[in-house]
Formats: structure tokens, sequence, C-alpha cells
């Protein structure tokens, strides 16, 4: 093990999806603490680029299109030949991923610090932290991700948003049907916020999204449709100018974690909360693994506004 705080280079790999990203923060966080002079650089999945460029203390991100622009071997292996930081210190693959860690190996990564299965029952945002017990002696915390964008929005989302009127984000779909939010059950949690005076925000992207949007508009529902709308960075700015979201276990539940907004997390998949739900001790957030009733959610959203606690700082020093 080495506690040598001279100036490094590690290399966080994650070509995951977007709320992997995001969950590899608090590891960033940890790393810029330990080794204040280090550089990070964040290689991910280039549709979620945004994703690590605006993490705290993420210095360098470089985009992996695994599966565009290098897809192919050849394209894998130019990769690899204009890779800007071989022989770099350290190498984190957070998760088992034989092209990452070939990659670490081919850019002669003097050390590798790699996924351990033994530990799949771990949170994954605790388990990307403690990949650090495997260099350092030194105390490691477990802290919240943070994505450091502005409430600034451009003029064709700003439009949507008045100051004097108050907005909670819904995302109601998921990449796995058995984890999405049924759509009566959307139905009835926007008229019910709605009788209490916010106006829903519905975030999501596809045409899955778009059809869900559209058979919410026939039932008679009055929402703020952005489906489709924002970039990542963009998301991250309308939920910051939301008093707090709603979401089913997904990559945008992790964003509203990470700037800093009450957040009610909807699982459907009890075997999942373990390892993806977000840490009441670090997050303004509530987790409801049963029960999934728009009452309940609605009503869980309104105990968690009420109280009194704005800021994941506050939730982490609570007595």
């Amino acid at each position: 093990m080495t506690n040598n705080n001279s100036q490094k280079t590690f290399l966080v790999f994650n070509t995951s999806h977007f709320g992997d990203t995001l969950l590899c923060n608090s590891l960033c966080q940890n790393i810029k603490k330990l080794y204040p002079d280090s550089k990070i650089i964040f290689i991910v999945n280039k549709p979620f680029a945004d994703a690590a460029k605006y993490q705290k203390d993420v210095d360098e991100v470089i985009s992996f299109d695994k599966f565009g622009e290098h897809k192919s071997i050849i394209n894998r292996l130019k990769f690899i030949i204009n890779f800007p930081y071989k022989r770099a210190d350290y190498s984190f693959v957070t998760y088992r991923n034989n092209t990452n860690s070939l990659f670490s190996r081919l850019i002669f990564s003097k050390h590798i610090i790699e996924y351990n299965k033994k530990h799949i029952y771990t949170p994954m945002q605790e388990y990307f932290v403690q990949l650090l017990k495997q260099i350092t002696d030194k105390p490691i915390s477990y802290v919240p991700m943070k994505y450091e964008v502005t409430k600034e929005l451009p003029e064709n989302l700003s439009k949507y948003f008045d100051a004097d009127k108050k907005y909670v984000g819904l995302c109601t779909l998921t990449t796995n049907i058995q984890k999405d939010i049924p759509v009566e059950t959307a139905y009835e949690i926007i008229n019910r916020l709605s009788e209490k005076g916010y106006t829903c925000v519905f975030l999501g992207l596809g045409n899955q999204a778009l059809q869900y949007s559209e058979d919410l508009k026939k039932r008679g529902c009055k929402f703020i449709d952005l489906i489709n709308k924002t970039s990542i960075k963009e998301l991250g700015s309308v939920l910051k100018n939301c008093e707090a979201l709603i979401s089913a276990d997904t990559g945008v539940m992790h964003m509203g974690c990470a700037v800093d907004i009450p957040v009610v997390s909807v699982f459907y998949l009890k075997d999942y909360v373990t390892q993806w739900a977000p840490d009441g001790n670090l997050y303004k957030c509530t987790v409801i693994s049963e029960n999934q009733t728009a009452e309940n959610i609605c009503n869980s959203l309104e105990t968690l506004l009420n109280s009194g606690l704005r800021s994941a700082d506050e939730f982490a020093s609570r007595s």
C-alpha cells in the first residue's frame, strides 16, 4: 500500500449507464481528498460523458463510444494507441468489465484496481469508495455525489418555469418494465400534487416515454412535458428548479440526489434496494419498496418536504 501524496494520475473506468457513472463520484471525491494534487480522468460511455464532466473533483473526461466509433477492434486499438494517459499511476475498473480491464493493461497502468465479485451485495456507491482500501490505509469517507450545475436554463427550457410556482420532477420509466411506475399511479400522483399546488415536470427519454406522456394527456393530466427535451447537464439544472423529485429506480433518481434536492425513490423490485437505493444518511430521500400507491408516494413526499432539512449536509448531521 502507498500513502504518497505526490502528484498522481488516476483513471476511473465506468463505461456502463447513466446512474452508474454518477455513483462513481464518491470515489472521485475521496481520491482528490487523499491525493489533492492528483489528476482524475474519467473514462465513460460516450452518451453519458456529461454525467461525468460536471461531477465534483473530476478533472477530465474521455469518451469511449462502445456502440459507435469504438465498436470495432481496429478502432479500439486506435483508442488505446491515442490514449493520452499511458502509464497512469492507478486505473480503477469499477465494474467487472473485460474491455476496461484489458485497456488498463494495454496502456501500462502501474496499478489496476478491479471490481471484486465477493462484494456484490454492498451498496454500489459505497463499494466504489471501498476500492480505495486496496491502495491506502488512510481513512476514506462515504460522501454524497455532487453534480455541479446551476439552475440557469436555456430559453427553450426556462420558459416552462415561473418563479412564483412550485415544481416536482417525475420520472416513471426505466430500462426494465418491472421497475416502472404504472401510468395509472402516475396519473394519480400528478393530480394529487396539483391539488397541493405543485406542477409536475415529466422527465425521460425515448419513444416509450413519449407514448407514456401521451397516455397521461389523453387521461386529462396537466403537466410540463420535457420528454426528449433535455441534455444530461440540462436535466441537472431542471431538477435544481424543482422542489423535489419522484422517480423510479433509474439514473434520474441518482441525478436528483447528486444535485441535492429531496427525492422519493420508488422501487418495485426489492432485491434492487440494497445495491441501488439512495442512502438516507447521505441524501434527502425516502425509499418506497412496498405500498407503492400514489397516496403513499405523495404523503412521503410531503413528509420529506416538511422535514425542514434542505441540504445533504443537514441530513448527514442529523442526531
